[in-house]
């Protein structure tokens, strides 16, 4: 690592990775400092052993982040490539009504982003899943649909970044990618390389054009250069070994800082440095403002479907209905969990009709080694033994929709709390809940709303955390102006869900990379 370069850029996420394709492109010295370790295709989790050690900790470095806060948790990617290594590869516009919502700057509006939107969108070379011929689609997806047009609701094919043809090089970055073979295991990265995440496409080209990228590096607080020969920031930050059992700290200088650490890592890095180190202490007073958890609400769905669902195959999301009212936008998507959890499941929750069928096998196989029955078809056994489980016939839903936005962030101990409360969402997520209550009814099953959401905790997860640094017109109003560009220090940008001062109601990832386009495209001209 050089002492300095033209950008350093904290993350290699959806706003990190493209912010370096295109200053790389444009001839800068990038630098990129990314907490996570470089995952190979061959490194994902996929044992119930290998899943036990795939979250990120200082000892384990693994691929999935979980933090638990008292109304809400979070989950997010760590790695090269953030988010895009575990996300569930939704690439969809948001609507344009959200834009409308007078916490935007004025200027950020769909039209505006609709060319940036493009560009990502071939870049990422996002698609509907191949829904010709029929039986290429998974049994979750032609489930959900029927269930959709069963209570008078058009569901759609997503567009999803994920290569379903013939293995190929990618087109930009000339990686070799094999198609999806529809395990379902997106959550737990790739093992084919079919999903076109950042590490294969913006990260790749940006590496291309001469950018550096430095894994395990967590970076503690950015600093103004205050030399009269030099001008930008340093930032600080804690190099690890591939054990987590020592770091060195380290300093790297850029003449442009780009944070883009997600909606927590960015928030965090921007408070420590105001409140603690006092490096940055004109920031803006609404810091840590806007925090919303998009709307999502996880782990609920359709039990006991009256045809077999079989959620663990396929891409994790395919298809989505619009349940939005004229004051609440609500999205609802299929949802797909790998194997291992589903495993999981079938192990921790009570099914009679387990009991029965395995009770049915041991008297056959009893039987048949005793010489006492005269059955040749012994698979029948077997079949039964394998049959009456949960999770065959339960639909996972994923829904999204316009939460109030009104979550805080804050240091604790020196790390990142929310405050996040339900209270002025609670008329959208009853109707969020409606529309999977029909759905679920119309496909002859029960609705089961989330384990976290039952009273009297009503606590939500989120995989789509956003806000904290959140854009606007003036300094009163948020961190960052339209370009991402902090209030008070010229040349610090902030480039990712941090900045979205709503919540979206949709998958974010597109919105996001438009966003950082759009930035991207501001600081080269």
């Amino acid at each position: 690592m050089k002492k300095s370069y033209d950008v350093v850029i904290i993350g290699s996420g959806f706003g990190g990775s493209i912010t370096a394709c295109r200053l790389a492109q444009a001839g800068r010295s990038v630098c990129v400092l990314e907490r996570g370790k470089r995952w190979k295709k061959e490194d994902f989790p996929r044992t119930t052993g290998q899943v036990a050690k795939a979250f990120w900790n200082f000892r384990d470095f693994g691929l999935l982040d979980y933090r638990i806060f008292k109304k809400i948790d979070v989950i997010q990617g760590s790695g090269v490539g953030g988010g895009s290594l575990v996300y569930f590869n939704v690439h969809i516009r948001t609507p344009r009504k959200i834009f409308e919502d007078p916490r935007w700057p004025k200027r950020v509006k769909r039209e505006i982003l609709d060319p940036y939107y493009d560009k990502a969108k071939e870049m990422l070379d996002a698609r509907p899943f191949p829904s010709q011929p029929a039986n290429l689609l998974p049994r979750r997806t032609t489930t959900f649909m029927t269930a959709a047009q069963q209570i008078g609701r058009k569901a759609e094919l997503l567009d999803i970044c994920v290569h379903t043809g013939v293995e190929r090089t990618n087109p930009y970055s000339g990686i070799l990618q094999g198609g999806c073979v529809n395990c379902g295991n997106c959550m737990l990265g790739c093992h084919v390389h079919a999903k076109n995440t950042l590490d294969l496409t913006y990260l790749a080209v940006a590496e291309k054009s001469g950018a550096e990228v430095y894994p395990l590096h967590l970076v503690e607080k950015i600093q103004p250069i205050e030399a009269p020969e030099k001008n930008g920031y340093s930032v600080f930050f804690k190099r690890f070994d591939q054990s987590g059992k020592e770091f060195e700290s380290g300093e790297v200088s850029g003449k442009t800082v780009i944070v883009s650490a997600g909606s927590l890592g960015s928030t965090e890095i921007l408070l420590r440095s105001r409140d603690l180190y006092h490096s940055l202490p004109n920031l803006s007073k609404m810091l840590g403002r806007n925090f919303s958890g998009n709307g999502d609400f996880i782990l609920a769905g359709a039990m006991d479907a009256k045809d077999e669902v079989d959620p663990g195959a396929g891409p994790s999301i395919t298809t989505g209905l619009d349940y939005s009212t004229a004051e609440d936008s609500i999205y609802i998507e299929d949802l797909g969990f790998p194997d291992v959890f589903l495993w999981y499941l079938e192990g921790a929750l009570p099914s009679s009709n387990r009991l029965q069928n395995f009770l049915a096998f041991l008297k056959i196989y009893v039987f048949k080694t005793l010489g006492l029955s005269k059955a040749t078809n012994f698979t029948l056994g077997l079949n039964r033994l394998f049959s009456g489980g949960i999770t065959p016939r339960f639909l996972p839903y994923l829904g999204m929709g316009s939460d109030a936005a009104n979550g805080e962030m804050k240091l604790s101990n020196e790390c990142i709390d929310i405050d996040w409360k339900h209270n002025k969402s609670m008329k959208m997520f009853r109707q969020m809940e409606k529309g999977m209550k029909d759905l679920s009814e119309s496909i002859g099953g029960r609705y089961q709303t989330s384990i976290l959401w039952k009273w009297p905790s009503r606590k939500l997860v989120t995989a789509h955390p956003l806000g904290g640094c959140p854009m606007a017109d003036r300094i009163e109003d948020g961190v960052v102006n339209e370009f991402g560009e902090v209030w008070n220090y010229p040349n610090l940008f902030v480039a990712d869900g941090s900045i979205i001062p709503t919540a979206l109601s949709v998958n974010p990832s597109a919105t996001i990379s438009a966003l950082s386009e759009r930035i991207a495209d501001h600081i080269c001209n």
